[in-house]
């Protein structure tokens, strides 16, 4: 990696590699699902959520549901090892003109209304539901809806669910 021009730092403990990251500049991380100590993906959300830097999962125990599941919570790439040197740096590349391309933005903030529609919404709650829940019309949480998507630039309600997650908004 360091001959591709890539600064590295490696980490024995995976939740070293967490500390490190919520203090660390925007960079790409490479992560595996079996780590010691930790569930892989429990991981791997854990560096989505702090949704300031690219993740790259590279595993042998890889498939289809573990990439949808890695990838709605914000991953940039999965790679099944053994994944060759030319692959890596690819994907690194990938993730660091991902970075440059996100423009800088402040804080998000949302009012109160915004969150309680936005923990709804990670629910998988439909409108209605919601405007049930909260005793509001549907065309008020579509507003609603409406706002959470300019915020979060996200261009559908799946990149909401997925920005959603990532800023900390869990299902229960």
């Amino acid at each position: 990696m360091r001959e591709a021009g890539f600064s590295v730092v490696g980490f024995h403990e995976p939740l070293d590699a967490l500390m490190w990251a919520s203090d660390a500049e925007p960079t790409c991380i490479i992560a595996d699902l079996k780590m010691p100590g930790v569930e892989g993906l429990d991981l791997v959300a854990a560096f989505c959520a702090l949704n300031r830097h690219a993740v790259i999962i590279v595993s042998a125990f890889v498939d289809v549901r573990t990439t949808v599941d890695a990838m709605r919570l914000g991953v940039d790439d999965v790679l099944p090892k053994p994944a060759t040197i030319d692959e890596l740096v690819r994907a690194l590349r990938r993730g660091m003109t991902a970075l440059a391309a996100t423009a800088p933005r402040e804080e998000l903030t949302f009012t109160r209304r915004e969150r309680q529609v936005a923990e709804m919404l990670v629910e998988g709650l439909t409108t209605k539901q919601i405007a049930q829940n909260l005793e509001l019309s549907p065309r008020t949480v579509e507003f609603f809806r409406a706002s959470l998507l300019r915020k979060t630039q996200s261009p559908n309600s799946a990149a909401l669910a997925s920005a959603l997650t990532r800023l900390g908004f869990l299902a229960n």
